[in-house]
């Protein structure tokens, strides 16, 4: 599957949000589960862990199909998801149904999604937070939220990623580069990515932590 990295700026207005959203979609879409082929297993029914309560980073160990964001899970039917969001306060929750995809907006009056749920073949398999939901995060997380670029911090609270993809795109007057730390074990991705204006004035950054399901092995 092909990774096409494209930047979003998310106009004001409702005429505008459906353009946007698909728009957002492409930035969001990376498909890493696809790609490294991993299986899509039930989630175990143990209790979860909500990432809005919890500071991940003080957990003894990381799997994101044990973690809930906003009470979503990996592995939850799209029934289950949207029903789940939509009875969370604050918010505003809009699908996309031919690309399965479940939007939070925030504030509920706004355009600014700051959440992303992929739905494949009635189950989530992604879940993206972004941007502003870093002030949702709690403790170290948070921290790691607004700097995972900062290689030794980024160590020291999460450890070493298994790996690390450059992608650079845009043109030559507004050049792009995306940045993915990939931690397979635990299904956590970060991404950070930055794409200069035209007239170069302006630098339009995305920052976004993905949870997938975890490999089976490092």
């Amino acid at each position: 599957m092909g990774i096409l990295l494209r930047r979003v700026v998310l106009a004001a207005g409702c005429a505008c949000m459906q353009e946007a959203m698909k728009r957002l979609a492409t930035a969001c879409a990376i498909g890493l589960v696809f790609w490294l082929g991993f299986s899509l297993p039930v989630a175990a029914q143990t209790a979860p862990i909500e990432a809005t309560r919890t500071d991940l980073t003080k957990l003894s160990s990381i799997d994101a199909s044990q973690l809930t964001v906003l009470g979503v899970r990996l592995g939850d039917t799209r029934d289950a998801a949207l029903k789940t969001l939509q009875a969370t306060k604050d918010i505003k929750v809009q699908e996309d149904p031919v690309s399965g995809l479940i939007y939070v907006v925030e504030p509920p009056s706004g355009t600014r999604v700051v959440m992303v749920v992929k739905v494949v073949e009635n189950q989530v398999t992604r879940i993206s937070v972004l941007n502003s939901f870093g002030e949702w995060l709690q403790g170290d997380t948070r921290l790691l939220f607004k700097a995972f670029e900062d290689d030794s911090l980024r160590h020291k609270i999460l450890g070493r990623e298994d790996n690390r993809d450059i992608m650079r795109g845009g043109t030559k007057e507004a050049p792009a580069e995306d940045v993915f730390y990939n931690y397979f074990k635990e299904g956590i991705v970060l991404h950070s990515g930055a794409k200069l204006s035209a007239d170069g004035k302006q630098v339009e950054r995305v920052r976004e932590m993905i949870l997938i399901y975890p490999a089976k092995v490092r």
